[in-house]
C-alpha cells in the first residue's frame, strides 16, 4: 500500500465546515501545480458497460451530445507506473486517463462548482464536483459536459486524487484508484502553492467589486464580451470605457483582450494551463505554459512560448498584475488599482 508521506503544507489543514473544506481542497489541488515527485505507482481503471452511450464528451462518452445510441463495453486496466514526475505530466499534458490523479491540477479548469465536501475515515478528502457547461473540455477523460459528477478522493498530504468515480445518468460510468503508491522523492509547492491555491478559490467565491485596470500591453482592441451568470462580477473602468463584466465569459464567443480581463477577476482556470510555477514574491508567481492541447485555452497563458507573471490580492483573489512575456518582451499586460 501506500508509502506514508507529507508535504510542507502552505495552505493550512482542512477546516470541518463543508463550504470551507470545499475552498481548501479546490486549493490543494490547485497548489500541486507548483510542486513535484517521483512516484512509482500501480492504478487501477475500470469502466462500466453501456447498452446506451452516456450523453456526455470525454474518454468515456461518445462525445456526441443527444447522439445516435450505441453499446459502451466494460474494461478493466492496470497501470504499472515507474518513476512518474507530476511536472513532467503537466510539461506533456499527456491525455492518459490515469494522468488526472497524479495531475489533478489539470481538473481545475473544467469545474462548474463543487457540490458536496467531506472528510472521510481514510482521511481522504471526498469532493463531489459538476463540471462547468462551457469550460470543460469535450476531450476530458473525468470532467467533461454533460457528466452528472466525479468524485474524488483527495489525500490532504500529498494533493493526488486517490480514486476518481465518474458518474453519468445511469450511474457510475468510470473508476480510477491508485491501489500502490511509493515515493522516490518530494518537492512541496511552498510559497507558490499558495499563490494557486488562493487563485482556484476565486471558482467558489462570491464577489462583486469595482476596479481600474490599467491596460498596459495587448494584441486585440476589442473589448466586446457576451456574459455568462457568474458568482463574480465587477464594474472596471480602462481607459474611457467602463465596463461590467462576469467572471464566467463564453470561450468562443469573447475577445481575447475581454477574456483577459474577466480572468482577471476569476483567475482559477489559468491554474490547469501551467507547467513549472515558482514564487517571485509570496503574493507572485512566475510560470511556464502547458502544450497547446488544452480547451478552452486560457486567456493568460494560451501559448507554451509565453512566461507569466501574476500577482494576486490576497483579500479577494483577484489578479492585481498579469503579465506575458516572449523572447524578453512584454507582449500582454494589465494592472489593477483601486480595487473595492
Amino acid at each position: 500500500m501506500a508509502a506514508t508521506a507529507s508535504l510542507d503544507d502552505p495552505l493550512g489543514d482542512p477546516p470541518a465546515d463543508p463550504a470551507g473544506l470545499a475552498a481548501w481542497a479546490l486549493s490543494r489541488i490547485a497548489a500541486g501545480a507548483a510542486g513535484d515527485a517521483s512516484v512509482d505507482a500501480v492504478i487501477e481503471l475500470d469502466c462500466a458497460a453501456r447498452d446506451i452511450a452516456p450523453n456526455l464528451g470525454g474518454r468515456f462518452g461518445t462525445g456526441v451530445a443527444d447522439g445516435p445510441t450505441a453499446s459502451w463495453p466494460a474494461a478493466k486496466e492496470t497501470f504499472h507506473l515507474d518513476g512518474i514526475s507530476p511536472r513532467r505530466l503537466r510539461e506533456d499534458d499527456g491525455d492518459e486517463p490515469w494522468a488526472a490523479l497524479l495531475d489533478p491540477a489539470r481538473l481545475v479548469r473544467g469545474v462548474g462548482t463543487v457540490t458536496a465536501a467531506r472528510r472521510g475515515r481514510d482521511g481522504l478528502v471526498e469532493l463531489a464536483i459538476a463540471p462547468h457547461p462551457l469550460f470543460a473540455d469535450p476531450a476530458d477523460a473525468w470532467l467533461p459536459p454533460g457528466a452528472r459528477s466525479l468524485t474524488v478522493g483527495l489525500d490532504p498530504a500529498t494533493g493526488f486524487l486517490r480514486s476518481a468515480v465518474l458518474h453519468d445518468e445511469l450511474g457510475v460510468l468510470a473508476t480510477a484508484r491508485i491501489n500502490e503508491l511509493t515515493f522516490r522523492r518530494l518537492d512541496p509547492p511552498a510559497e507558490a502553492g499558495a499563490v494557486l491555491g488562493r487563485l482556484a478559490r476565486t471558482l467558489l467565491e462570491p464577489a462583486s467589486l469595482t476596479a481600474d485596470v490599467h491596460i498596459e500591453a495587448e494584441s486585440h482592441d476589442d473589448l466586446d464580451i457576451v456574459s455568462t451568470p457568474s458568482p463574480r462580477t465587477w464594474t472596471i473602468t480602462s481607459g474611457t470605457q467602463t465596463l461590467t463584466l462576469s467572471g464566467d465569459y463564453e470561450p468562443d464567443r469573447t475577445s481575447p483582450a475581454a477574456a483577459r480581463l474577466a480572468e482577471l477577476l476569476t483567475p482559477a482556470r489559468i491554474v490547469s494551463h501551467l507547467a513549472h510555477v515558482a514564487a517571485t514574491s509570496p503574493t507572485s508567481v512566475e510560470a511556464t505554459v502547458r502544450p497547446l492541447r488544452t480547451f478552452p485555452f486560457s486567456a493568460w497563458a494560451p501559448d507554451e512560448a509565453l512566461t507569466c507573471r501574476f500577482t494576486v490580492d490576497p483579500r479577494t483573489g483577484v489578479l492585481l498584475r498579469a503579465e506575458a512575456v516572449a523572447d524578453g518582451r512584454t507582449v500582454l499586460a494589465c494592472s489593477v488599482q483601486h480595487l473595492a
